[in-house]
C-alpha cells in the first residue's frame, strides 16, 4: 500500500492500545470488557438485516436538533449529504446518539473513516468500537459506530470523566469510571438494537442471534455477496488462470446451503477464499470452534517443523528447542499440513504459508491429547503425549513482546536498530532521536524480520535519512470494469497508479553501508520499505525471502464474517513482481535446528561479518 494504511487497519483484528507502549497499558481489563458485550451487539447490528423503516425513541436521552458536525468518541467532522440525520443527547451532552440515512454506502463509509483516533479497540471501514487514549480530561471519550447495509450510520458516544493516559498508574476512580461508561454503552446499544434489526430474521432473547429459519438464506446471502466482490474486485483474478471462479459459486452454493451452523459455514467459506491464493485477501469467521494447543510453539527450519520454544512445564521437558516434530497421532506431519491444514491457508507464498502452518499445526480442541514423534539433534527419536492446555499455562511461556524500535551498538561501532512494524508514527521518532548516534558508526543493521507492516509512509520517512537519492515506492496497478467491454469479449482496462515519490530527509542522513535483515514475517509495508534500498543498490538484504504480499484490500462484513480483499497490485517501479514471490535476499543465510536449539542468531551474525569487513 502507498502512504495509507496497510493490511486491516492495524493488523485487522483487535489492537489492543493504540501506541508504542501496550505492554503496559492499565486498562486491560476494560478493554476486554468493551470486547464482550459491546462488541457482541455492534457486531449484530452490522451483520444482521435492518428493518426499512426505522423508528427510534430512547427514554434516557432526548431528541434534539443536531448541529453541523457529528461527534466520533473523541474527534468531530462535518456532516453534509445526508437525507435524515436524528440527534438524540443527555441533559449534560455527555452521551449521544447519531442516526443517519444517507443516499450512498460510500458517504457513511468516508465518515467513518476519517474518525482516526488514538484508541484500544478496532476502527475498521464499517465499525469502530473504542475507548480513546489521549491523556486529556476534556476529550477521551468512549465510542461505538456502524454501518448498516443500507447507509445508514449509527453512533454513540460517551464523554469520560477522566484522562486516559496509555502508561502510567490509574486510580481505581478512573478504573470505575470506564467501567461505568462501558456498562451504560452496552444498555444503549442493546436499546437500540431491536428498533433497528428486521425481526424477521433476529431474535432478541435470550440474546441477539439470527433465527434458525432466517439462517441458512443468511448465509446463502453472505456467500452470494463475498463471491460478487471476489469477481469484480479482487486485483489477481485473471493471474488465476486455473481457478474458474464462475465455477466456484456453483460448486460451493449447495455446501453453503446444507451447513448445519455457523461453524461449518465459516470453514467453508475460508475454504473458498484460499482458492486465491492472496495473504491479503482473507475471510475472519465470528463462529469458530474453541481451539488450544502445547505450550510449544513451531518455526519452519530448513521446511521441517521445529521447536523454538517450550513451556516450562515437566509435561513438556522432554521436547528441546532444536527438534522436529515427525508425526502427529501417528501420521505424518506432512499428511496432516496437506490434508488439515493447507485447504484452509490463504498466503500468496511457500514461505508465509509455512508460518501459518506452523500456527496451525498443533491446535485443536482444549484439553484434548495428541500422540507426538520428536527427533532430536542426535537422531534420537521421542514419543510423547501432549495435553492442547497452553491457555491454562500461559505464564510457563510468556509471550515475547518486542518494542516498535530497538537500538544498541554492537562491537566495531555498528548500529543495530530492530524496525519491528510500521504501525505507528512514534517508531520514527524513536529512529530519529538516536540517528545522531547512529551516524557515527562504520555501518548499519536494520532488522526487520518480525516486521508484519502497518503505514508505508512511516516506513518511508525513515528511509529518506539514508537514500542515496529521492527514491519511488511501488509501482501499482488496479482493476477497471468496463461492462461493454465484457460484451464485446475485449479484455478489461487497468488504472495504473502513480508511485509514491520517497523524499530525503531535512536533517542529517547516513551515506556508509547499510545491512538490512529479513524473513518471511517481513511483509506488506515492509516490502515497500525494501523496494527503494533495492532499486538504489543501497542496502545488502541479509536473511530469507520476505513474504511477498503486499496491496490494498476491501474490507467488507456479510453474514456470519468479515472479510478483506485485495484491490492492489503491488510491483517494483520496474514491473518486477514480489507478491506471490517474495523479496530476495542478497545474502541468503538460513537457520538451521543447531542455531534454534544454541539460541544462535546465525542472520545477525552474518550480517555483523559483512559489516566489519
Amino acid at each position: 500500500m502507498s502512504a495509507g494504511m496497510k493490511s486491516a487497519l492495524m493488523i485487522f483484528f483487535l489492537s489492543m492500545a493504540h501506541t508504542a507502549h501496550a505492554q503496559a497499558f492499565p486498562y486491560e481489563a476494560q478493554f476486554r470488557r468493551l470486547m464482550g458485550e459491546p462488541n457482541e451487539t455492534v457486531s449484530a447490528l452490522v451483520m444482521y438485516p435492518w428493518q426499512d423503516n426505522l423508528q427510534v425513541s430512547l427514554t434516557e436521552l432526548s431528541n434534539v436538533p443536531h448541529g453541523n458536525a457529528i461527534r466520533i468518541a473523541a474527534v468531530e467532522r462535518p456532516v453534509s449529504g445526508y437525507n435524515r440525520w436524528s440527534h438524540w443527547e443527555s441533559a449534560d451532552r455527555t452521551v449521544w446518539v447519531d442516526l443517519l440515512d444517507f443516499p450512498l454506502r460510500d458517504a457513511a463509509t468516508a465518515l467513518l473513516g476519517s474518525a482516526g483516533q488514538t484508541h484500544s479497540g478496532y476502527h475498521w471501514e464499517n465499525q469502530l468500537l473504542l475507548f480513546t487514549n489521549l491523556c486529556d480530561a476534556d476529550k477521551d471519550a468512549l465510542g461505538a459506530a456502524l454501518l448498516g447495509r443500507s447507509g445508514q450510520l449509527l453512533n454513540v458516544g460517551i464523554k469520560l470523566k477522566m484522562a486516559v493516559c496509555a502508561t502510567g498508574t490509574v486510580t481505581q476512580a478512573d478504573l470505575q469510571n470506564l467501567d461505568s461508561a462501558i456498562s451504560r454503552l452496552s444498555r444503549l446499544l442493546l436499546a437500540i438494537a431491536p428498533q433497528v434489526l428486521d425481526p424477521a430474521f433476529v431474535t432478541f432473547e435470550p440474546k441477539i442471534s439470527v433465527k434458525p429459519e432466517a439462517a441458512r438464506l443468511l448465509r446463502m446471502e453472505g456467500f452470494s455477496r463475498l463471491w460478487a466482490e471476489v469477481k469484480y474486485s479482487f486485483v489477481y483474478l485473471e493471474k488465476r488462470q486455473k481457478l474458474n471462479w464462475d465455477d466456484v459459486l456453483e460448486r460451493f452454493m449447495p455446501r453453503i446451503a446444507a451447513a448445519k451452523d455457523d461453524v461449518e459455514y465459516g470453514r467453508i467459506l475460508e475454504e473458498v477464499i484460499a482458492l486465491l491464493r492472496d495473504g491479503h485477501t482473507n475471510v475472519y469467521p465470528t463462529a469458530v470452534d474453541p481451539e488450544d494447543e502445547p505450550l510449544i510453539r513451531l518455526e519452519p527450519i530448513q521446511g521441517k517443523p521445529v521447536a523454538v520454544a517450550v513451556g516450562n512445564l515437566p509435561a513438556l521437558s522432554p521436547v528441546k528447542p532444536g527438534m522436529e516434530l515427525l508425526e502427529i497421532d501417528h501420521t505424518p506431519v506432512q499428511t496432516v499440513i496437506t490434508r488439515d491444514l493447507d485447504p484452509y491457508i490463504a498466503s500468496s507464498t511457500a514461505q508465509d504459508r509455512a508460518l501459518r502452518e506452523m500456527r496451525m499445526l498443533l491446535k485443536g480442541q482444549p484439553g484434548s491429547s495428541l500422540h507426538t514423534k520428536w527427533l532430536d539433534l542426535h537422531g534420537k527419536i521421542t514419543e510423547l503425549a501432549l495435553i492442547r492446555d497452553a491457555s491454562k499455562n500461559r505464564a510457563a511461556l510468556p509471550t515475547e513482546r518486542r518494542p516498535q524500535f530497538e537500538y544498541k551498538e554492537l562491537p566495531g561501532h555498528i548500529s543495530y536498530m530492530a524496525l519491528n512494524d510500521f504501525a505507528d508514527e512514534t517508531i520514527a521518532d524513536d529512529f530519529e532521536s538516536q540517528l545522531e548516534n547512529a551516524l557515527q558508526s562504520r555501518a548499519w543493521i536494520l532488522d526487520l524480520r518480525e516486521n508484519g507492516g502497518g503505514t508505508s509512509s512511516i516506513g518511508y520517512r525513515i528511509l529518506g535519512h539514508f537514500l542515496k537519492e529521492p527514491g519511488q515506492g511501488e509501482a501499482w496497478r488496479t482493476r477497471l470494469y468496463n461492462p461493454m467491454f465484457r460484451a464485446w469479449k475485449q479484455p478489461q482496462p487497468w488504472y495504473e497508479g502513480t508511485p509514491d515519490v520517497i523524499k530525503l530527509a531535512d536533517g542529517s542522513r547516513y551515506a556508509r553501508p547499510v545491512y538490512v535483515l529479513i524473513s518471511a514475517r517481513t511483509c506488506s509495508a515492509a516490502e515497500d520499505f525494501l523496494i527503494p534500498l533495492k532499486v538504489q543498490k543501497r542496502a545488502t538484504l541479509v536473511g530469507e525471502a520476505t513474504c511477498g504480499s503486499s496491496g490494498q484490500p476491501l474490507f467488507l462484513s456479510i453474514y456470519g464474517a468479515d472479510v478483506r480483499i485485495c484491490t492492489k497490485w503491488d510491483r517494483f517501479p520496474d514491473g518486477t513482481e514480489f507478491v506471490g514471490v517474495g523479496i530476495l535476499p542478497d545474502v541468503e543465510v538460513s537457520r538451521t535446528k543447531e542455531d534454534v536449539a544454541s539460541g544462535r542468531d546465525a542472520v545477525l551474525n552474518a550480517a555483523i561479518q559483512l559489516a566489519s569487513r
